[in-house]
Order: C-alpha cells, then sequence, then structure tokens
C-alpha cells in the first residue's frame, strides 16, 4: 500500500511534539523551520529553531499510521494533499530559502507585483514565486498554497527572470 501525503494540523507550540511522535514511529515527517536570535533577561544571545509554519507538520502515512497519530490527541486535522509534487517543489524552494546565508537584495521595479519569477543565479538558483510590494522594497514571495501561507525573502533584479507559472509549475 502506498503512503499518502497529509498536512497535519497540529495544537499550538506542539510542532516538535508531532515530530517526534512520528520519528518514535518510524513515519516520514518534515517540519520547516528557522533560526531566530534574541537577547534573553540576562542579556544573552540565545538561538532558538522555530516552525516556519506554526502549527502545521508534514508527513506521509498510510491510512492505518494516520489513526495512530491521531490517538495522540496533538492533532487538529490532516488535510489531504491533492497535488503532492506541488507541494513538494514548494516545500524544497523554501527550504533552501530558509537554509540561505546570503542576505540578498531588494527588487527593482523592474517587475510589477504579481509577476511570476524564477531566480537563475546566486544561492537560490531555480526557486519560483511571485513578486510582492511592501512600499518601497520589492521581494519574492515563496507559497506552499495547501497551507495559504507564504514566505518571503528579498532578491536582486538581476538574479530573477520573468516566466510563465503554468509552464514551470511541477505536476500542475
Amino acid at each position: 500500500m502506498k503512503r499518502i501525503w497529509y498536512v497535519l494540523h497540529v495544537k499550538p507550540r506542539t510542532e516538535k511534539k508531532v515530530v517526534a511522535y512520528l520519528e518514535r514511529y518510524g513515519y516520514f515527517r518534515h517540519l520547516p523551520t528557522y533560526v531566530k536570535t534574541y537577547k534573553n533577561k540576562q542579556r544573552r544571545k540565545v538561538r532558538v529553531e522555530l516552525p516556519l509554519f506554526p502549527g502545521y507538520v508534514f508527513t506521509r502515512l498510510l491510512p492505518e499510521e494516520r489513526v495512530t497519530m491521531l490517538k495522540t490527541n496533538l492533532i487538529v486535522a490532516t488535510i489531504l494533499v491533492e497535488r503532492p509534487r506541488v507541494m513538494i517543489h514548494q516545500l524544497r524552494q523554501i527550504n533552501r530559502a530558509s537554509k540561505s546565508d546570503a542576505q540578498l537584495k531588494t527588487l527593482a521595479k523592474t517587475f510589477k507585483a504579481g509577476d511570476y519569477v524564477r531566480v537563475k543565479s546566486g544561492p537560490m538558483r531555480g526557486t519560483e514565486g511571485h513578486v510582492m510590494y511592501d512600499g518601497k522594497k520589492a521581494t519574492l514571495c515563496l507559497n506552499v498554497e495547501i497551507l495559504g501561507a507564504s514566505v518571503t525573502m528579498s532578491v536582486s533584479p538581476d538574479d530573477v527572470e520573468r516566466i510563465d507559472r503554468k509552464r514551470s509549475a511541477p505536476g500542475a
């Protein structure tokens, strides 16, 4: 029997606990994270790893494994992924963006809001997303459509090219 892709909507602040359960049972799990640094009351720098999409964990399960996870009482809902190839592609892009150390520059106004672009050079080469404007600053918006969530990053206009979304989306 083939495992099915699910997005587990979990109770608040239980993402890492759900990932630990998935790991304990030997199930596939993916929790995109980012590192946040802040100063605590003793003025020491503290680095914490936080979920990029709070409340969501990505997994591949058999129907009986899904039932096992529901018994943990940490799952609010399971969202069946209709187009797993598209979601995997989007998650890979976001994973690469979150691991990139490069602080990229803002887009010039050569692209308009809503244009679909692909990064053609630099550490984020191949990443695709929509151009967004927040005041004067342009950013590249990376989406995870199934969650209705996105992550933004700044890129240099020299590093991107406009593309036709219909042609580029995997599994579309």
